[in-house]
């Protein structure tokens, strides 16, 4: 019976020691935050949704209030950023595939998203300038999204956390809004 036990506790033991070496941490050995691609923050974006993320007309460039604020969070995180489009459809889907790390693209609050992924807290809430943005949303509290369980989650957090405090997520704001759309800090 004793050995049986002493078993049991030896399995349980390794089996904690894996899921911790398994990527379930915030940051690899050298301090970095654990990304797809080694310092690069890879970011799902649906450039179609004016003027929160959107193709330029004269750079032909990623642009607009989400794009600004990836960028924001990327430097904060000694990263540089890499924005992918995709769909709306396949936006949180594509997490699941591993396509980038995370979705910064006025991807709300709604219970579903939340349910199968892990989200930020919200960053910002566009209730108050939805007929300027293109698209519909019913969801105005915004957050970012990443794979449920990912590490990178509180890394995201934190800095979001920065940039609402210094001001960052206002000063983007009033850029494209005219206004404060910025969440409440905690």
């Amino acid at each position: 019976m004793k050995k049986h036990i002493r078993k049991k506790a030896a399995v349980s033991i390794l089996c904690t020691a894996v899921l911790m070496g398994s990527g379930c941490g915030l940051s690899d050995a050298s301090g970095e935050p654990k990304t797809l691609e080694r310092g690069t923050l890879k970011v799902g974006m649906d450039l179609n949704i004016k003027p929160m993320c959107y193709l330029s007309e004269d750079a032909d460039q990623p642009a607009g209030f989400d794009v600004e604020l990836a960028q924001a969070v990327a430097e904060e995180m000694d990263l540089e950023l890499e924005i992918i489009d995709t769909s709306e459809e396949n936006l949180l889907k594509s997490l699941d595939a591993d396509l980038y790390d995370c979705v910064i693209s006025a991807v709300g609050t709604a219970q579903w998203n939340k349910t199968h992924y892990s989200y930020t807290r919200s960053y910002a809430d566009i209730a108050s300038v939805k007929d300027q943005i293109e698209g519909e949303s019913q969801y105005t509290e915004l957050a970012v999204f990443t794979k449920k369980g990912s590490g990178l989650r509180e890394n995201l957090d934190a800095e979001l956390e920065k940039l609402l405090k210094n001001g960052k997520v206002k000063e983007i704001s009033e850029k494209y809004f005219q206004q404060d759309i910025s969440a409440e800090t905690e």
